[in-house]
């Protein structure tokens, strides 16, 4: 009995101890899958998403980078450094201490000269070192340098013409070297949205790059130049990127970063470029002839606007309306009148008078181009032949020894050459026959009273408050007062009277 007990216990105790086993051997065979699920499923949830939803988009965004550095690698020797030395203006202080000093050495005094110095942004145009850049950063200068890339030594540059309309000037290393340059592009081809890439000198901080996109095109609506449609763009330019390219992602210049919006004085996102087919018309004259003669045309333009439109009993925006047609312009010649409403020129639609005055201004002088208008409602064309602009045709280079037309002074009074309106000055310059006044008839860009905004075609009212009607008032004026240190001219330009300073 005790025998048969020992043996049931034996096999019991054995057979709890391989369940007890079975168990532990169990618990670690399932702690050891579910592990390895627990982690599988971690691997998973992390990897996953970054193949399904990010691998494309970062491939897309590192196409996007390698086109921007191929732009700046390819591009970034063309683009230079402009720095200028212009003479300071004398301040009251000065003018004090030169009389000062004038009362013990007489006029042998020597002149102490004060320079003030610039920066800004230009770029290698082909390899004979002509620089494109804007004339507010040369304006004036008596002295330019450019720094190249990479370089520790300026270079002197000079000046080969500027057209101060289009805020534009034109450089020349002088260097025997060849020069690396840009491809230029198609500014007419681009559309808003399309990437745009900007290299300058911000600050004075050399070869700083921007990034961002074309915003707008043929932006006419800033107020800062009525011959200008800017490429409008939100890359980031400041103070020194003035005169540096613009460039679209193919690496070719679409546009010159000219000016800025901005209420801090840095950039908030809305800069302008001059487009670079301008750019390229411009150069071509300024290396050709010095200068830019724009078309003109001879006629008044007004916006059909809601109450022209109610007023004329035609649609708003049929077309520009004709309020006054100089006699004998090429509009008067080609038989335009007074109330005309032009509806095409050159095969372009008009509607908006800016767009129809640029669009004379950029035409070949001495094209034949057909204008369609209305006349009391029915449709017509005539054929005119552009003649060029006077304001641009009668600037007379500094140094020039052109001779004076009409009954003009010697130009002996600040760089300016005037004259009664005589029937034909008033042809010449399209002023009023019954206007009193002396015309300017040329001068010297040089001169103060052109950089302080007086044109050849105004016509002076008066200076320093006393009226002038003819040359006898004028030459008595400059023979009495002419060595006065300041002047407040009046003049009357087109059908706006202006009031101009010059010190």
């Amino acid at each position: 009995m005790n025998q048969k007990k020992s043996s049931f216990m034996f096999f019991l105790n054995i057979g709890l101890t391989f369940t007890l086993v079975g168990i532990i051997i169990s618990f670690f065979i399932f702690s050891h899958e579910r592990n390895y699920k627990k982690g599988d499923f971690v691997v998973h949830a992390q990897a996953a998403p970054q193949k399904v939803a990010f691998s494309g988009s970062i491939d897309g965004a590192l196409q996007v980078e390698s086109a921007i550095r191929e732009v700046v690698n390819k591009n970034m020797a063309a683009v230079v450094n402009i720095s200028t030395e212009t003479e300071a203006r004398q301040t009251e202080q000065d003018r004090y201490a030169d009389e000062f000093f004038r009362f013990f050495f007489g006029d042998q005094m020597p002149r102490q000269r004060r320079n003030q110095r610039s920066l800004g942004s230009g770029f290698i145009v082909n390899e004979d070192g002509y620089v494109l850049s804007n004339y507010h950063v040369v304006k004036g200068a008596t002295k330019i340098m450019v720094l190249l890339y990479g370089e520790t030594e300026e270079l002197p540059a000079k000046l080969i013409g500027y057209d101060e309309a289009y805020d534009l000037a034109l450089l020349q290393i002088e260097s025997n070297r060849t020069f690396p340059y840009v491809a230029l592009g198609d500014s007419d081809a681009i559309e808003p949205g399309e990437f745009a890439i900007a290299i300058g000198n911000p600050y004075g901080l050399n070869n700083t790059v921007t990034f961002g996109i074309v915003s707008a095109k043929g932006r006419s609506d800033i107020g800062a130049n009525r011959y200008q449609r800017y490429i409008q763009t939100d890359v980031a330019i400041n103070p020194g990127n003035s005169g540096g390219p613009l460039f679209n992602i193919h690496g070719q210049v679409i546009g010159i970063n000219t000016l800025i919006y901005s209420t801090s004085g840095g950039s908030i996102g809305i800069g302008f470029a001059t487009p670079i087919n301008i750019a390229t018309s411009v150069m071509n004259e300024l290396k050709e002839t010095g200068k830019v003669t724009r078309g003109y045309l001879g006629i008044y333009l007004q916006d059909i606007d809601e109450n022209l439109a109610r007023g004329l009993n035609i649609r708003q925006g049929s077309g520009v309306y004709v309020s006054e047609v100089v006699p004998n312009s090429p509009a008067s010649k080609g038989g335009l009148q007074d109330g005309d409403i032009i509806t095409e020129f050159d095969g372009d639609r008009m509607t908006r008078s800016a767009d129809l005055f640029n669009k004379v201004a950029t035409t070949q002088v001495g094209k034949q181009v057909t204008v369609k208008y209305l006349r009391n409602g029915r449709e017509r064309s005539v054929r005119v032949t552009i003649e060029a602009r006077v304001e641009d045709s009668e600037v007379v280079p500094s140094g020039s020894n052109m001779p004076n037309r009409g009954q003009s002074n010697n130009r002996s009074w600040m760089g300016i050459d005037v004259s009664d309106i005589t029937p034909e000055i008033s042809q010449r310059l399209q002023i009023r026959s019954n206007e009193r006044g002396v015309a300017v008839v040329n001068m010297t860009q040089s001169s103060k009273a052109y950089q302080s905004g007086l044109r050849p075609g105004d016509v002076i009212k008066a200076i320093n408050g006393r009226t002038i009607t003819n040359m006898n008032d004028y030459n008595e004026f400059v023979r009495s007062y002419g060595n006065e240190k300041s002047f407040t001219i009046t003049i009357k330009r087109a059908r706006m009277t202006y009031v101009i300073i010059i010190e």
